[in-house]
């Protein structure tokens, strides 16, 4: 069973889901498409405009050919080391022939490598790399930061909500 994490980044003004989102999005639906995602969690918290950016990021996936059956939520994660927490203690029963993925945007990769190095032992995992829409000073240069963070701290690091937004 292949078992996809889609990660969140941002939404505009009304709540939509941003340039970003839309392209890991995109990657999502192109993996589901070829047959390479058998299930897909959105975890992310946020929200903008009394709209949760999981729930926009669903609508968005559905209205492009992924069976709304297929997509689970569990909104409560703050960050990315939470967003990756809730998933995988979501999925906790997977096996040793079961793969993880995770998607996000290619500077977000080598983060997420390291934190699911610390996460996942019990089966494989693998990532998804969205190529287009990453802002050089926002994205870029903070990650450095951020990544820096999760290599000091990559336990501790995550911002998990003890229950899902109403």
């Amino acid at each position: 069973m292949n078992i996809a994490l889609v990660f969140g980044y941002g939404q505009k003004a009304d709540g939509s889901i941003d340039e970003q989102t839309t392209d890991r999005c995109n990657k999502a639906v192109c993996l589901y498409r070829s047959g390479q995602i058998d299930i897909i969690y959105l975890t992310v918290s946020a929200e903008k405009s009394q709209k949760a950016m999981a729930h926009m990021m669903g609508q968005y996936l559905i209205l492009r050919g992924v069976p709304e059956s297929i997509i689970t939520y569990d909104r409560r994660g703050g960050n990315t080391a939470g967003e990756m927490d809730v998933f995988i203690r979501a999925v906790g029963g997977v096996k040793m022939s079961d793969t993880l993925i995770f998607i996000s945007t290619w500077y977000h990769i080598p983060r997420i490598m390291w934190l699911a190095w610390w996460r996942v032992h019990d089966c494989r995992f693998s990532l998804a790399i969205a190529w287009k829409h990453a802002h050089w000073k926002a994205d870029v240069l903070k990650e450095f930061l951020k990544l820096a963070n999760a290599i000091l701290r990559p336990r501790s690091s995550a911002k998990v909500l003890p229950s899902a937004p109403v």
